[in-house]
Protein backbone atom coordinates (compact mmCIF):
# COMPACT_ATOMS: atom_id res chain seq x y z
CA UNK A 1 0.00 0.00 0.00
CA UNK A 2 1.42 3.38 -1.20
CA UNK A 3 1.53 5.67 1.97
CA UNK A 4 0.74 9.62 1.88
CA UNK A 5 3.29 11.82 2.56
CA UNK A 6 2.76 13.93 5.88
CA UNK A 7 4.02 17.30 6.97
CA UNK A 8 3.44 18.02 11.04
CA UNK A 9 1.95 21.53 11.62
CA UNK A 10 2.26 22.92 14.58
CA UNK A 11 0.55 26.09 15.77
CA UNK A 12 2.40 27.91 19.44
CA UNK A 13 1.95 30.67 21.50
CA UNK A 14 3.88 32.05 24.45
CA UNK A 15 5.25 28.43 24.98
CA UNK A 16 8.66 28.30 24.61
CA UNK A 17 9.53 26.41 27.33
CA UNK A 18 7.89 23.20 26.21
CA UNK A 19 8.44 23.62 22.35
CA UNK A 20 11.60 21.94 22.21
CA UNK A 21 10.54 18.94 23.69
CA UNK A 22 7.24 18.82 21.44
CA UNK A 23 9.28 19.46 18.82
CA UNK A 24 11.55 16.81 18.97
CA UNK A 25 8.68 14.33 19.77
CA UNK A 26 7.12 14.39 16.58
CA UNK A 27 10.91 14.59 15.00
CA UNK A 28 11.49 11.22 16.12
CA UNK A 29 9.77 9.76 13.44
CA UNK A 30 11.38 9.64 10.27
CA UNK A 31 8.31 9.62 8.28
CA UNK A 32 7.08 13.62 8.80
CA UNK A 33 8.57 14.63 5.86
CA UNK A 34 8.42 18.45 7.68
CA UNK A 35 7.56 20.08 10.92
CA UNK A 36 5.63 23.72 10.30
CA UNK A 37 5.58 25.43 13.26
CA UNK A 38 3.99 28.70 13.14
CA UNK A 39 4.71 31.05 15.83
CA UNK A 40 1.35 32.68 16.45
CA UNK A 41 2.66 36.56 17.27
CA UNK A 42 4.45 35.67 20.51
CA UNK A 43 7.17 37.25 21.88
CA UNK A 44 8.74 34.70 24.28
CA UNK A 45 11.82 33.32 21.71
CA UNK A 46 10.00 30.98 20.27
CA UNK A 47 10.73 31.85 16.91
CA UNK A 48 15.05 32.09 17.91
CA UNK A 49 14.68 29.03 19.26
CA UNK A 50 12.75 26.97 16.00
CA UNK A 51 15.21 28.84 14.02
CA UNK A 52 17.90 27.39 15.94
CA UNK A 53 16.60 23.74 16.02
CA UNK A 54 15.51 23.96 12.33
CA UNK A 55 19.72 24.73 11.95
CA UNK A 56 20.09 20.89 13.39
CA UNK A 57 16.76 19.28 11.59
CA UNK A 58 16.04 20.98 8.10
CA UNK A 59 13.01 19.44 8.06
CA UNK A 60 11.74 22.08 11.06
CA UNK A 61 10.19 25.20 9.17
CA UNK A 62 9.27 28.14 11.72
CA UNK A 63 6.72 30.77 10.22
CA UNK A 64 6.43 33.69 12.03
CA UNK A 65 2.75 35.66 11.79
CA UNK A 66 1.77 38.72 13.89
CA UNK A 67 -0.83 37.34 16.34
CA UNK A 68 -3.95 36.42 14.80
CA UNK A 69 -5.00 33.04 16.66
CA UNK A 70 -4.92 29.19 16.87
CA UNK A 71 -7.39 28.77 13.29
CA UNK A 72 -5.51 31.70 11.52
CA UNK A 73 -2.06 30.17 13.06
CA UNK A 74 -3.40 26.64 11.49
CA UNK A 75 -4.40 28.39 7.83
CA UNK A 76 -0.97 29.60 7.47
CA UNK A 77 0.69 26.64 8.79
CA UNK A 78 -0.78 24.11 6.14
CA UNK A 79 -0.61 26.74 3.23
CA UNK A 80 3.42 26.61 4.33
CA UNK A 81 3.23 23.08 4.60
CA UNK A 82 3.93 20.19 1.01
CA UNK A 83 2.77 16.94 2.39
CA UNK A 84 -0.10 15.04 0.88
CA UNK A 85 -1.44 14.66 4.80
CA UNK A 86 -0.96 17.29 7.64
CA UNK A 87 -1.07 16.38 10.94
CA UNK A 88 -1.79 19.46 12.88
CA UNK A 89 -0.85 18.74 16.73
CA UNK A 90 -1.31 21.09 19.28
CA UNK A 91 2.22 22.94 21.44
CA UNK A 92 1.31 20.96 24.21
CA UNK A 93 0.91 17.91 22.72
CA UNK A 94 4.07 15.05 22.50
CA UNK A 95 3.39 13.05 19.41
CA UNK A 96 4.04 9.27 20.37
CA UNK A 97 6.52 6.77 18.38
CA UNK A 98 5.39 6.72 14.73
CA UNK A 99 2.90 8.99 15.09
CA UNK A 100 3.01 10.44 11.80
CA UNK A 101 3.38 7.13 9.62
CA UNK A 102 0.53 5.59 11.86
CA UNK A 103 -2.09 8.30 10.40
CA UNK A 104 -0.69 8.42 7.01
CA UNK A 105 -1.47 4.31 7.05
CA UNK A 106 -5.21 5.67 8.10
CA UNK A 107 -5.47 7.85 5.19
CA UNK A 108 -4.09 5.23 2.79
CA UNK A 109 -6.91 3.59 3.10
CA UNK A 110 -9.74 6.02 4.15
CA UNK A 111 -10.60 8.69 1.08
CA UNK A 112 -12.52 11.99 2.55
CA UNK A 113 -11.46 11.35 6.01
CA UNK A 114 -10.14 14.00 9.41
CA UNK A 115 -8.74 11.21 11.14
CA UNK A 116 -8.54 12.01 15.03
CA UNK A 117 -6.08 10.44 17.06
CA UNK A 118 -5.97 9.70 21.08
CA UNK A 119 -4.44 12.10 23.13
CA UNK A 120 -4.86 11.33 27.06
CA UNK A 121 -3.42 14.15 29.52
CA UNK A 122 -0.78 13.32 31.54
CA UNK A 123 -1.83 13.22 35.31
CA UNK A 124 0.44 13.92 37.89
CA UNK A 125 1.20 10.89 40.58
CA UNK A 126 -0.59 12.93 43.11
CA UNK A 127 -3.03 15.70 42.79
CA UNK A 128 -1.86 19.30 43.50
CA UNK A 129 -3.77 22.56 44.98
CA UNK A 130 -4.96 24.55 41.53
CA UNK A 131 -4.88 20.71 39.19
CA UNK A 132 -8.39 21.23 39.24
CA UNK A 133 -8.74 22.00 35.76
CA UNK A 134 -6.07 19.32 34.45
CA UNK A 135 -8.15 16.91 36.51
CA UNK A 136 -11.89 18.31 35.22
CA UNK A 137 -10.26 18.78 31.28
CA UNK A 138 -9.18 14.62 31.74
CA UNK A 139 -12.24 13.17 32.94
CA UNK A 140 -14.02 15.00 29.94
CA UNK A 141 -12.16 14.21 27.09
CA UNK A 142 -12.46 10.25 28.20
CA UNK A 143 -15.79 11.05 28.30
CA UNK A 144 -16.10 12.78 24.55
CA UNK A 145 -13.46 9.18 23.48
CA UNK A 146 -15.77 7.04 24.64
CA UNK A 147 -19.05 9.23 22.90
CA UNK A 148 -16.73 9.00 19.48
CA UNK A 149 -16.76 5.18 19.66
CA UNK A 150 -20.19 5.06 20.57
CA UNK A 151 -21.18 7.27 17.30
CA UNK A 152 -19.08 8.00 15.15
CA UNK A 153 -21.08 10.95 13.68
CA UNK A 154 -20.22 12.79 16.86
CA UNK A 155 -16.98 12.79 15.97
CA UNK A 156 -16.92 15.74 13.19
CA UNK A 157 -19.98 17.34 15.58
CA UNK A 158 -17.62 17.41 18.65
CA UNK A 159 -14.23 17.67 17.32
CA UNK A 160 -11.60 17.90 19.96
CA UNK A 161 -8.25 18.88 17.94
CA UNK A 162 -4.47 18.51 18.91
CA UNK A 163 -3.98 14.92 16.77
CA UNK A 164 -6.05 15.29 13.89
CA UNK A 165 -4.79 15.45 10.02
CA UNK A 166 -6.59 15.34 6.87
CA UNK A 167 -5.89 15.37 3.46
CA UNK A 168 -3.77 18.90 2.68
CA UNK A 169 -6.05 19.49 -0.03
CA UNK A 170 -9.29 19.49 2.18
CA UNK A 171 -7.99 21.26 4.24
CA UNK A 172 -7.10 24.18 1.84
CA UNK A 173 -10.82 23.90 0.64
CA UNK A 174 -12.29 23.69 3.62
CA UNK A 175 -9.78 26.79 5.82
CA UNK A 176 -9.75 26.87 9.22
CA UNK A 177 -11.03 30.55 9.59
CA UNK A 178 -15.13 30.56 10.62
CA UNK A 179 -17.03 33.25 8.34
CA UNK A 180 -14.32 35.97 9.53
CA UNK A 181 -14.27 35.52 12.89
CA UNK A 182 -12.56 34.53 15.61
CA UNK A 183 -13.34 31.93 18.03
CA UNK A 184 -11.94 32.04 21.56
CA UNK A 185 -12.56 28.64 21.77
CA UNK A 186 -14.36 26.34 20.02
CA UNK A 187 -12.57 27.12 16.40
CA UNK A 188 -11.89 23.57 16.49
CA UNK A 189 -15.01 22.51 16.75
CA UNK A 190 -16.39 25.06 13.94
CA UNK A 191 -13.92 23.09 11.09
CA UNK A 192 -14.76 20.18 12.56
CA UNK A 193 -18.99 21.22 11.42
CA UNK A 194 -17.38 22.47 8.34
CA UNK A 195 -15.87 19.43 7.56
CA UNK A 196 -18.96 17.74 7.93
CA UNK A 197 -20.69 20.00 5.52
CA UNK A 198 -18.64 19.56 3.32
CA UNK A 199 -19.03 15.93 3.22
CA UNK A 200 -16.13 14.64 4.74
CA UNK A 201 -15.72 11.34 7.59
CA UNK A 202 -14.27 11.38 11.23
CA UNK A 203 -12.58 8.44 11.68
CA UNK A 204 -11.28 7.96 15.46
CA UNK A 205 -8.59 5.71 16.53
CA UNK A 206 -6.80 5.24 20.05
CA UNK A 207 -3.69 3.41 18.62
CA UNK A 208 -3.02 7.29 17.02
CA UNK A 209 -1.84 8.10 20.45
CA UNK A 210 -0.59 11.30 21.58
CA UNK A 211 0.40 12.60 25.31
CA UNK A 212 -1.54 16.04 26.27
CA UNK A 213 0.56 18.17 29.14
CA UNK A 214 -2.63 19.82 29.93
CA UNK A 215 -1.98 22.98 32.56
CA UNK A 216 -4.85 25.93 33.02
CA UNK A 217 -4.50 27.87 36.47
CA UNK A 218 -7.48 29.55 38.13
CA UNK A 219 -7.33 32.72 36.20
CA UNK A 220 -7.22 30.62 32.46
CA UNK A 221 -9.92 28.54 33.45
CA UNK A 222 -12.39 31.55 34.25
CA UNK A 223 -11.80 33.17 31.57
CA UNK A 224 -12.08 30.27 29.01
CA UNK A 225 -15.39 29.26 30.87
CA UNK A 226 -16.66 32.30 29.33
CA UNK A 227 -14.74 32.75 25.98
CA UNK A 228 -16.68 28.83 25.81
CA UNK A 229 -20.12 30.42 26.50
CA UNK A 230 -19.72 32.90 23.94
CA UNK A 231 -18.37 30.46 21.30
CA UNK A 232 -21.70 28.35 21.76
CA UNK A 233 -23.99 31.04 20.65
CA UNK A 234 -21.59 31.94 17.74
CA UNK A 235 -21.97 28.30 16.66
CA UNK A 236 -25.56 28.00 16.75
CA UNK A 237 -25.57 31.22 14.69
CA UNK A 238 -23.09 29.96 12.14
CA UNK A 239 -24.12 26.14 12.23
CA UNK A 240 -28.22 26.01 12.52
CA UNK A 241 -28.44 23.45 10.51
CA UNK A 242 -26.02 20.89 12.45
CA UNK A 243 -26.73 21.74 15.80
CA UNK A 244 -29.87 22.76 17.69
CA UNK A 245 -29.49 25.34 20.62
CA UNK A 246 -28.90 23.61 23.77
CA UNK A 247 -27.05 20.85 22.25
CA UNK A 248 -23.89 21.90 23.59
CA UNK A 249 -24.57 22.82 26.84
CA UNK A 250 -22.57 20.41 29.69
CA UNK A 251 -25.49 17.96 31.11
CA UNK A 252 -27.53 19.40 33.65
CA UNK A 253 -30.56 18.76 35.73
CA UNK A 254 -33.19 21.16 35.31
CA UNK A 255 -33.27 22.34 39.05
CA UNK A 256 -29.39 22.34 38.60
CA UNK A 257 -29.50 24.52 35.04
CA UNK A 258 -32.34 27.12 36.81
CA UNK A 259 -30.16 27.40 39.81
CA UNK A 260 -27.15 28.22 37.57
CA UNK A 261 -29.61 30.81 35.57
CA UNK A 262 -30.25 32.61 39.06
CA UNK A 263 -25.81 33.01 40.16
CA UNK A 264 -24.81 33.61 36.79
CA UNK A 265 -27.66 36.84 36.62
CA UNK A 266 -25.93 40.40 37.42
CA UNK A 267 -26.71 40.97 40.71
CA UNK A 268 -26.22 37.28 42.28
CA UNK A 269 -23.17 37.05 40.02
CA UNK A 270 -21.41 39.77 42.04
CA UNK A 271 -22.00 37.37 44.97
CA UNK A 272 -21.23 34.05 44.14
CA UNK A 273 -18.82 34.53 41.51
CA UNK A 274 -16.14 35.15 44.07
CA UNK A 275 -18.02 32.94 46.70
CA UNK A 276 -16.60 30.32 44.26
CA UNK A 277 -13.48 31.82 43.79
CA UNK A 278 -12.63 31.47 47.33
CA UNK A 279 -13.81 27.80 47.55
CA UNK A 280 -11.58 26.92 45.06
CA UNK A 281 -8.59 28.01 46.16
CA UNK A 282 -8.87 26.97 49.79
CA UNK A 283 -10.33 23.53 49.18
CA UNK A 284 -7.48 22.55 47.07
CA UNK A 285 -5.29 24.26 49.65
CA UNK A 286 -7.02 22.10 52.27
CA UNK A 287 -6.67 19.02 49.77
CA UNK A 288 -11.13 19.22 49.43
CA UNK A 289 -10.73 17.62 46.26
CA UNK A 290 -14.24 16.94 45.95
CA UNK A 291 -15.16 20.55 46.98
CA UNK A 292 -12.63 21.76 44.76
CA UNK A 293 -13.83 19.87 41.82
CA UNK A 294 -17.33 21.14 42.69
CA UNK A 295 -16.78 24.71 43.02
CA UNK A 296 -14.68 24.94 40.01
CA UNK A 297 -17.97 23.07 37.89
CA UNK A 298 -20.59 25.71 39.46
CA UNK A 299 -18.12 28.68 38.63
CA UNK A 300 -17.53 27.30 34.95
CA UNK A 301 -21.05 27.00 34.55
CA UNK A 302 -21.88 30.78 35.74
CA UNK A 303 -19.12 31.96 33.39
CA UNK A 304 -20.59 29.43 30.57
CA UNK A 305 -23.83 31.31 31.35
CA UNK A 306 -22.33 34.79 31.30
CA UNK A 307 -20.49 34.87 28.08
CA UNK A 308 -23.45 32.90 26.15
CA UNK A 309 -25.72 36.07 26.98
CA UNK A 310 -23.54 38.64 26.85
CA UNK A 311 -22.89 37.52 22.86
CA UNK A 312 -26.42 36.57 22.81
CA UNK A 313 -27.32 40.75 24.07
CA UNK A 314 -24.80 41.95 21.49
CA UNK A 315 -25.70 43.38 18.32
CA UNK A 316 -24.62 42.01 15.21
CA UNK A 317 -22.58 45.25 14.32
CA UNK A 318 -21.08 45.29 17.89
CA UNK A 319 -18.99 41.87 17.72
CA UNK A 320 -15.57 42.66 16.71
CA UNK A 321 -14.28 39.77 14.03
CA UNK A 322 -10.67 40.18 15.05
CA UNK A 323 -10.52 39.83 18.85
CA UNK A 324 -10.34 37.23 21.38
CA UNK A 325 -8.89 36.20 24.54
CA UNK A 326 -6.00 33.35 24.96
CA UNK A 327 -4.60 32.41 28.55
CA UNK A 328 -1.05 33.31 28.94
CA UNK A 329 0.20 30.17 28.95
CA UNK A 330 -1.02 29.50 25.23
CA UNK A 331 -4.25 28.15 23.34
CA UNK A 332 -6.27 26.51 25.19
Amino acid sequence: MSLPSVSAVIVTYNRRDRLAETVAAVARDAYATEIVVVVDGSYDGSYELLSELAAADPRIRPVWQDNAGDAAARQAGVEHATGEVVLILDDDVLAGPGLAEKHARVHAGTPSAVVLGYMPVRRSPARRPGGFASHLYADEYEAQCRRYEADRSTILRSLWTGNVSLRRSDALRIGFRTDGRRLGYHSDQAFGLRCLRAGLVGVFDRTLRAEHLHERDLDAFVRQSRLRGQDRRALEELFGDLISPGELDDPLSPAVRAAVALAAARGMRRMTVPALLWSVRNAGRARLWRLESASARCLRQIELHRGYREYRAEPPEARPAGVAEYASTGYR
